[in-house]
């Protein structure tokens, strides 16, 4: 029997998922590792966790086989990190994630100074979220960092090296940092530059399934895995969560409710007419591209809420299902850390609008989950306004664990959606590339077909989707009528 091992480093654990070559789940893994918020605005992680967790999810997941069964293994990772290391591979900080917000005033001046550049190559405005934003705080505001530095690495190209002594960067990771030329598929050289940022800095790339290495003698002895097993580039944990839910052709819509709220697409070209509203990246398949569609604390908002007024995710939404739809004209806006799509705005802060006396905990329970699809619903129009088919709307993640949630979001969204029985999907995503890069699948589609398990079609209820269409568009015009509010220069 031979094995793809896929791992994935997200925002609070590591997860490693084993496939067999049926495409069937054989084993599994998971370590937990904290955030740090030293200061507001600040996300950071320590990279040496990162390396322990997966450690041990890897050892978890392969526990009952022999390690020489892994064909392959492949990487998934949180995007838009900075990791900064030295010559000798070692970090020199630790890392800011995605989450990291620190770096608005960077980003106003990249704008001035090549707002038209970005918009061009990377089809985005630069904003905290991505990696370049974070280059350019550093090289402010810890100088010291910056020129001790040999490379900057993406969060999963630094494991990487870890696991095979090798330094390089892969292309859809890359593709969502603000630092790359999409049309190219190259770092661009010209944004760079006219940011004065080291081009050297920036490792050479390899396409998602690519073999770039190979597990050495002391990476063996800490994970389980055996010398000389290959390694591919892998990818971003959005890119390989969309070809783990199966979106490899058009018409397939994926959502997911984790950490962020996310909607992806497939699409064979870019259109600039999503500048500003939605991200675009390269998908894992060479060539191809994808969009993504994100309300950045999409499932944080619910674990927010949970960690502060108490009660289970079961007692939370079995309240939530005890409210009449539409919480009694209560609204929720999920912009704990800013807004994504379809405006990103980093100063924008979430909020209940419509509270009364006789609103209950289970109001506000419903309000947050409804809120969060409302922002995933804004998504969806942006993929129908530049022309991309809506055929299948899968869901995934934690938000299609509950049943209320389910409905939710079929009855917001206007359509009925298909659960994802596969957990873990930017895992499986990265098991899938290693499965192509070592020749255990044909190809992508054969990988899919074999993995990819539906479950249940959640219909919409034809009131409720009338219903929640007029509360629609009294939440969109929310954002409008506080956008001034949000901004510094009025406070």
């Amino acid at each position: 029997m031979r094995c793809a091992l896929g791992i994935d480093l997200g925002t609070g654990s590591t997860k490693a998922v084993l496939l067999d070559e049926a495409g069937d789940l054989i084993g599994r893994g998971q370590a937990e590792y904290p955030l740090h918020k030293p200061h507001p605005g600040w996300v950071e992680q320590d990279p040496e966790d990162w390396w322990q967790g997966l450690c041990a999810s890897a050892r978890q997941a392969i526990a009952d086989i022999d390690p020489a069964q892994v064909a392959c293994v492949g990487l998934s990772g949180q995007i838009n990190g900075a990791v900064f290391v030295d010559s000798a591979g070692q970090p020199l900080q630790r890392v800011p994630i995605w989450l990291d917000h620190r770096s608005q005033a960077e980003c106003d001046w990249a704008e001035q100074r090549a707002g038209d550049l970005l918009r061009e190559r990377t089809l985005m405005r630069l904003g905290p979220v991505n990696t370049l934003a974070k280059v350019l705080w550093v090289k402010d505001h810890a100088t010291d960092v910056y020129k001790q530095s040999r490379w900057m690495l993406l969060p999963k190209d630094w494991l990487r090296y870890r696991l095979t002594g090798q330094i390089a960067a892969e292309v859809s990771d890359a593709s969502t940092t603000a630092a790359f030329d999409l049309h190219e598929r190259q770092w661009s050289g010209e944004i760079l530059e006219a940011l004065e940022v080291d081009v050297g800095l920036f490792p050479s790339l390899a396409d998602s399934p690519e073999v770039v290495g190979a597990i050495t003698q002391e990476a063996a002895e800490q994970t389980g895995l055996a010398k000389g097993t290959p390694v591919v580039a892998g990818g971003g944990d959005m890119p390989c969560m969309i070809l783990g839910a199966g979106v490899i052709e058009p018409g397939i819509i994926s959502l997911g409710i984790g950490t962020a709220a996310h909607a992806t697409a497939f699409a064979e070209t870019l259109d600039p007419r999503a500048f500003d509203k939605l991200w675009p990246m390269c998908h894992p398949i060479p060539g191809k591209y994808a969009w993504l569609g994100c309300s950045f604390t999409g499932g944080a908002s619910l674990k927010w809420f949970k960690e502060e007024f108490g009660g289970s995710y079961e007692e939370l939404t079995e309240a939530a299902a005890a409210v009449p739809v539409g919480a009694e004209g209560l609204f929720f806006m999920p912009w704990l850390e800013g807004r994504a799509t379809p405006r990103p705005d980093a100063h924008a802060r979430g909020g209940f609008v419509g509270l009364s006396l006789g609103h209950t905990k289970g109001h506000l329970v419903r309000a947050v989950l409804e809120g969060v699809v409302f922002d995933l619903r804004h998504s969806l129009d942006c993929f129908a306004e530049i022309g991309l088919p809506i055929d299948e709307l899968r869901i995934g993640e934690g938000g299609s664990h509950s049943e209320v949630w389910r409905q939710i979001q079929a009855d917001i969204l206007g359509r009925d959606v298909v659960r994802i029985a596969t957990d873990d999907l930017s895992a499986v995503g990265a098991a899938l590339l290693a499965g192509v890069g070592g020749e255990l699948y044909a190809d992508f589609a054969t990988a899919c077909q074999r993995t990819v398990k539906l479950a249940e079609t959640v219909r919409c209820d034809p009131e409720r989707v009338e219903y929640y269409r007029r509360a629609f568009d009294r939440y969109r015009a929310l954002y409008p009528a506080l956008q001034d509010w949000y901004d510094p220069s009025s406070q």
